[in-house]
């Protein structure tokens, strides 16, 4: 069946922002009683999993045909024609700190192909969407990558995964030998920091050991803004390659010579 994605996309954003609203009213009443631990600074609490079934039950309601991949497993994945690839609550780590940014992230994706993708920050009321090249949009205004072309005095986002590997340990190297040049800065949430390089704050993202549901949405974002997103190889695998280099597409060779190279 045949669905106006502009009509979705509007949709989706209305449903974003509700579990957004959901997320920022109960972050407050969070206790250390509340949070389950996945593995080693993993965390997870009752409000991912609620705000994760409020998001499948909407956007049900809109194809109730498609497919879900999602991060707490509320739907077994079945890949269909169309699927949505969701996050409830990126940067969990920040929200049950009491800190930010987090956000709500969707995608959708159609025969293999991310055709739709929003994130939303409740904390900033930041809403980012697109639905094709040239049609990003941050509160309904178009937004663009940045035009500064090179590490020097550039403004470049990252994370840590949860295990680091050997070849993690050396990109960080690679990064710290880095920090006379540029500036530097981990903000917790990856669906949040993509969306910062497709609307222009930052020059760059990069990070491994990423789930789907990270970078769906995002990177789709950032490429409707005119970036670029790779894997470590500078391949397109980054959906599900769990690495991803995300640029205005300028900077893109030199952070992938200097940092990601082992």
């Amino acid at each position: 069946m045949e669905y106006s994605i502009e009509a979705l996309c509007n949709a989706v954003c209305n449903i974003a922002i509700a579990t957004g609203k959901y997320l920022k009213e109960e972050q407050i009443k969070l206790s250390p009683d509340d949070i389950e631990l996945k593995g080693p600074r993993n965390y997870v609490t009752y409000i991912d999993k609620e705000a994760e079934r409020r998001l499948v039950e909407a956007l049900q309601n809109r194809i109730p045909e498609a497919g879900f991949l999602t991060e707490e497993a509320t739907v077994e994945y079945e890949q269909k024609e169309y699927t949505w690839i969701i996050d409830p609550l990126d940067g969990t780590t920040n929200y049950i700190h009491g800190d930010n940014p987090f956000s709500v992230s969707i995608a959708l994706m159609r025969k293999g192909k991310i055709v739709l993708g929003v994130v939303y920050d409740p904390v900033a009321n930041e809403l980012y969407s697109a639905i094709e090249p040239g049609k990003a949009q941050l509160n309904g205004q178009p937004i663009h990558v940045s035009s500064h072309a090179e590490l020097q005095n550039g403004y470049i986002a990252f994370g840590i995964p949860y295990n680091l590997t050997p070849e993690g340990e050396k990109i960080l190297q690679n990064t710290l030998a880095q920090f006379r040049k540029c500036s530097f800065r981990i903000k917790g949430s990856a669906a949040v920091e993509i969306c910062y390089v497709a609307c222009g704050r930052s020059d760059a993202y990069f990070h491994s050991s990423l789930s789907p549901w990270d970078v769906a949405a995002g990177t789709f974002i950032l490429e409707c803004a005119g970036g670029k997103c790779t894997d470590f190889s500078g391949g397109r695998n980054y959906l599900f390659g769990k690495e991803l280099v995300a640029g205005n597409g300028r900077i893109n060779k030199e952070i992938m010579d200097n940092i990601i190279r082992i």
